[in-house]
C-alpha cells in the first residue's frame, strides 16, 4: 500500500510539474536541451546527443506572463560522450537510415537513386555535425564541461507546454 501511495504521489507531482504555468530551472533545462542539443532530423536524439545541459541557473527574468517567458540563464554544457564516441554513434545512425523502398519494379531505378541520395545526405549531415562539434569544443571527453553558456532564452506557451520561441 505504501508503494502505491508513493507512486501516486510521484505521478501527480510529475503531472502537475508538466502542466505548471510557472517556468523554473528544470523546465528551462529541458527546453534548452531538446531545442539546442537534440536534432532528430539529423539523428541527434536524447540517446545520441553528445551534450547535456547541467547546472542551469536563471540569472535574470526579463518577461514572465502566462504565455511568454524570457530570462537570462547560465549553464554548463557537459559532454555525455567523447568526440570519438559521438562520431561512432553518428556512423551507426547513418548506417541504419535508408529511404523507403518501392513496391514496384518500375520504380526500382528511381528508388536506388533516391536511396543513394538519402544515404549521402545523412552521411554528410552526420559528418558535418561531428566536424562542427570538434571545431567548436575540441577533442572533448565524456564528463568534461566543454562550455559555460550565458544566454537569453525566450519561451512561448503552446498547447500547455513551454517551447523555445
Amino acid at each position: 500500500m505504501k508503494k502505491f501511495v508513493l507512486a501516486a504521489a510521484i505521478a501527480s507531482t510529475l503531472f502537475l510539474a508538466g502542466c505548471s504555468d510557472k517556468v523554473d530551472e528544470s523546465t528551462l533545462t529541458n527546453v534548452v536541451q531538446t531545442s539546442q542539443y537534440e536534432q532528430p532530423n539529423l539523428g541527434i536524439t536524447a540517446q545520441t546527443t553528445p551534450f547535456a545541459v547541467k547546472n542551469l541557473k536563471i540569472t535574470k527574468v526579463l518577461l514572465d506572463t502566462k504565455t511568454d517567458y524570457k530570462a537570462e540563464v547560465s549553464y554548463d554544457l557537459v559532454a555525455n560522450k567523447s568526440l570519438d564516441e559521438f562520431k561512432s554513434s553518428m556512423k551507426e545512425v547513418t548506417a541504419k537510415s535508408q529511404a523507403p523502398a518501392s513496391d514496384t519494379a518500375a520504380d526500382s531505378k528511381k528508388d536506388d537513386m533516391s536511396s543513394a541520395l538519402h544515404t549521402l545526405k545523412n552521411n554528410l549531415a552526420a559528418e558535418v555535425m561531428v566536424v562542427a562539434f570538434g571545431a567548436k569544443y575540441g577533442d572533448f571527453k565524456a564528463g568534461q564541461i566543454v562550455d559555460t553558456v550565458h544566454e537569453t532564452v525566450s519561451l512561448k506557451k503552446v498547447n500547455d507546454q513551454w517551447v523555445k520561441d
